[in-house]
């Protein structure tokens, strides 16, 4: 059965058919709403022998794994990523003789002409849930409501912005507003200008050259254009505050690497769009610094906002060590990386 997008999030949270085909271009909303029906089934995906996960399985396997028995009792979840043609036979199967285990098919986008999602679509026993990006004229909607749901409130022309800029697919939407509610705090509201101070591309000067040397690991062009941005006049907090907004950028597009996407591909997918000459600088970025490196990056750049703005803690001295350990820490990776 085909599952109109009404019905989708109640059956998500409580699947009413043995079998799911998640199916659409927007790969991290297929994952994301696959990884929901897993956990719909309670401590199944704590529990080795109640939940597998197969990639690009055959027929034979998809059906042994969908008719075993749970050793421990209650339900097995089945996780089928990648799903293919192939599969077809497996599902005629299953279709046939339903099985007591949730299993989920996850594939990419299946044209009407697909066997697979025909099968799905006019099988009582089987949901075929579309797995779409969010469009431009909705995206400003979905976003004020999944803020919402985080417990942040977002204003009007902030969210307005957001659908002009940000992407509508699950990946980067998700990674997106992650920060956003981060970075609303205790004050649990967003603006205009946090949104654009977040994730807008920074531009040039000798400030920003400083963060980008920071950020690809080299201390000695840190220092001499750090330097440069303090005779300009630029405060080690407005420096320290651009470097959290582009540690937040590239957060969001290490989230779109850890789907799959390579680092140019996580680049060109930023919105708003990265200024074409700093692509090339920005993907090195994302080379270096894997989500972890970026998570202590951020830590370690709060810290630096929060001493900057303390009486009598030397504060150009703290932002400029803190953006040396950044470079040198970036550097060291480079060197591993060969």
């Amino acid at each position: 059965m085909k599952l109109d997008a009404g019905r989708i999030e109640g059956f998500l949270k409580t699947p009413t058919a043995p079998i799911v085909l998640l199916h659409g271009p927007d790969a991290g909303l297929v994952a994301e709403r696959g990884l929901r029906l897993a956990r719909s089934v309670d401590g199944a995906m704590n529990d080795p022998f109640a939940f597998v996960e197969m990639i690009r399985p055959d027929a034979d396997e998809v059906l042994a794994e969908a008719n075993a028995a749970a050793l421990t009792g209650g339900r097995r979840v089945v996780r089928v990523r990648d799903a293919h043609e192939a599969l077809v036979k497996a599902l005629e199967s299953l279709v046939k003789r339903p099985p007591e285990a949730l299993v989920i098919l996850e594939a990419g986008e299946l044209t009407t002409r697909s066997k697979l999602r025909g099968l799905a679509e006019k099988s009582p026993d089987v949901a075929a849930i579309a797995c779409y990006a969010v469009d431009a004229a909705r995206l400003p909607q979905v976003v004020s409501a999944r803020l919402r749901g985080l417990g942040v409130q977002i204003d009007q022309d902030a969210a307005a912005w957001a659908g002009q800029n940000l992407s509508g697919e699950e990946g980067p939407l998700g990674q997106a507003l992650e920060v956003l509610a981060l970075y609303a705090g205790e004050e649990k509201r967003i603006g205009l200008g946090d949104i654009t101070a977040i994730l807008a591309d920074g531009g040039d000067g000798s400030m920003n050259d400083a963060i980008d040397a920071a950020l690809t690991g080299d201390p000695a062009a840190t220092d001499k254009a750090l330097a440069l941005s303090y005779d300009e006049g630029i405060s080690p907090v407005g420096v320290v505050r651009v470097l959290l907004t582009e540690l937040l950028r590239l957060r969001v597009a290490a989230g779109a690497m850890a789907e799959g996407a390579s680092a140019q591909e996580a680049v060109k997918a930023m919105r708003p769009p990265v200024f074409f000459k700093r692509e090339a600088v920005v993907a090195k970025m994302l080379r270096l610094w894997p989500p972890p490196a970026l998570d202590q990056a951020l830590a370690a750049a709060l810290t630096a906002e929060t001493a900057c703005k303390t009486t009598h803690v030397p504060d150009h001295d703290y932002c400029r060590q803190t953006l040396l350990a950044l470079a040198t820490r970036a550097r060291g990776a480079a060197r591993r990386l060969g």
